[in-house]
């Protein structure tokens, strides 16, 4: 059975050729037969979100053209730091991108775009350009294949009826203990449909009553792929759930924190890198230098990542100390308390499934199974800008001659969640604790990231201001006292549709 067969993406099916193939004709001739009768630009501006323009379908010629070439757009609107008086950009779909809208009221085809200015470049402060830029950088210096990929939670917030009683920890619960595994499985379809990459989805630990309301946590996660196409399909994911929440009449919402003492969600990241189709992260079953050098990158940059990783003041409630999320600048094997964890892998050639069913082994190399996970980010992240800051941070452990040495002072195999009021933890940086203090050290840490060309200048002036608006330097030092007053829950509104 081929794999075009068994691909969910519709337009894969129709077709007969992988999304990385699409051409615009292949595009024409879709929209011609299936009858559709709406194409969307869609494209993520600074705010992380998806936005739209609706064309009409009238004919072949303008349909043609309209592919071909892109669409004006204001860019002054789009992106706050560009001048009303040079701002004209060009929209342009990026055709792989493509797929059947599953909301549309009339038939309709979406597709993913980028920005081109007057000159016909790519515009150097898109967020899709700047991951475009630092993927390139990354294989350039690496000569490797880089991918990522995420684990999204997200809270479902309906109204309470009658008499239900919820258990306290949701994890991994199944019908008839959990309320909206039907949204998560529709999500996980629709967004197969429209050519995310989904492994799979699972209801996560936070669950609770409020204020007459039931929250209840879920997370679906990604697979390893390219990491532009990683961002893709976040956006697109996150876009999904939104319209399910809608469609089923409750609130989703990806917001970092949204109850002190109660989980928060986070987005973690895994990465993992490949050469001639070999997982360079593990060799004979041990983690190679490759691997050590991107730790270390990692943590060496990580209270600037902050800044592209948690952008907004809700973001730091959840990795204060205290709320059970990594906040110390560590790593550790399938240690979950540290900042950077290595999951547990198949990397010992073992054939579970041949053990638990007294079978002959498949012969199966697992390794490629193996990645990397930062667990230190949240919704509130874009997911191009914060990819793109990874990968600054993995050329920056590639250039470490110490990189190595480095990873292994990293390294813990302390529960760190144990040892919250320890002495022990003041051997341990932390991350910042605000969006003011994440502001302050982009500032210091600024060079890194405009390396190469990589983040322009003007976006992270951009990032530090947006960073400092908030004004919430004093936010760290009294929030405990939210808990006892109505300004953690004014906050959260204000910040529950946020991202």
């Amino acid at each position: 059975m081929s794999t075009i067969s068994i691909n969910p993406n519709l337009l894969v099916q129709y077709l007969q050729k992988p999304a990385s193939e699409f051409t615009r004709d292949d595009l024409i001739r879709y929209i011609d037969e299936r009858d559709i009768e709406m194409l969307n630009f869609r494209y993520v501006a600074e705010d992380g979100k998806l936005k739209t323009i609706n064309f009409m379908v009238k004919g072949h010629d303008e349909l043609e053209m309209i592919l071909a070439s892109g669409e004006r757009v204001d860019g002054s609107s789009i992106f706050s730091f560009l001048k009303p008086n040079s701002s004209d950009l060009y929209l342009v779909p990026r055709y792989k991108t493509a797929f059947l809208n599953p909301f549309a009221t009339v038939p309709s085809v979406d597709i993913l775009c980028s920005f081109y200015d007057a000159d016909g470049q790519p515009l150097e402060s898109a967020p899709e350009y700047i991951l475009q830029k630092a993927q390139q950088q990354f294989v350039k210096t690496s000569g490797m294949k880089l991918k990522m990929m995420a684990e999204l939670e997200y809270y479902v917030i309906s109204e309470y009826e009658g008499d239900q009683k919820l258990s306290k920890n949701g994890y991994q619960c199944a019908e008839p203990f959990t309320i909206h595994e039907q949204l998560r499985v529709e999500a996980i379809k629709l967004i197969a449909q429209c050519g995310g990459m989904v492994r799979f989805g699972h209801a996560e630990s936070g669950r609770f009553n409020q204020d007459g309301k039931i929250y209840e946590q879920h997370e679906l996660e990604f697979s390893p792929v390219d990491s532009e196409d990683a961002a893709d399909q976040l956006v697109v994911a996150k876009w999904i759930l939104r319209m399910l929440g809608k469609k089923y009449g409750v609130n989703v919402t990806f917001i970092p924190k949204i109850s002190l003492g109660k989980p928060g969600s986070g987005l973690h990241y895994h990465f993992l890198v490949e050469q001639d189709d070999q997982n360079m992260l593990v060799e004979e079953g041990e983690l190679t230098s490759t691997s050590y050098k991107m730790i270390a990158g990692v943590l060496d940059m990580s209270p600037a990542l902050t800044a592209f990783a948690n952008t907004n003041p809700i973001s730091y409630l959840r990795i204060m100390q205290g709320q059970g999320v990594p906040h110390f600048v560590c790593w550790g094997k399938r240690n979950r308390s540290a900042l950077i964890r290595v999951p547990l892998g198949w990397n010992k050639h073992m054939e579970l499934g041949a053990v638990a069913n007294k079978q002959e082994p498949a012969n199966i190399d697992y390794s490629f199974r193996q990645t990397i996970e930062y667990r230190g980010a949240d919704g509130s992240a874009n997911p191009y800008l914060f990819s793109a800051a990874l990968i600054v941070a993995f050329l920056k452990g590639f250039a470490d001659t110490e990189a190595v040495k480095k990873a292994d002072d990293y390294y813990t195999e302390e529960d760190l969640f144990l040892l919250e009021d320890n002495e022990q933890l003041e051997s341990y940086s932390q991350l910042p604790t605000s969006c003011h203090s994440s502001a302050e050290i982009l500032e210091e840490y600024r060079s890194y990231f405009e390396q190469d060309s990589i983040f322009p200048k003007s976006i992270i002036n951009h990032t530090i201001l947006k960073l400092r608006e908030f004004d919430d330097k004093e936010l760290s030092s009294n929030f405990k006292t939210y808990g006892e007053n109505q300004d953690l829950d004014t906050l959260i509104d204000e910040y529950l549709h946020y991202m």
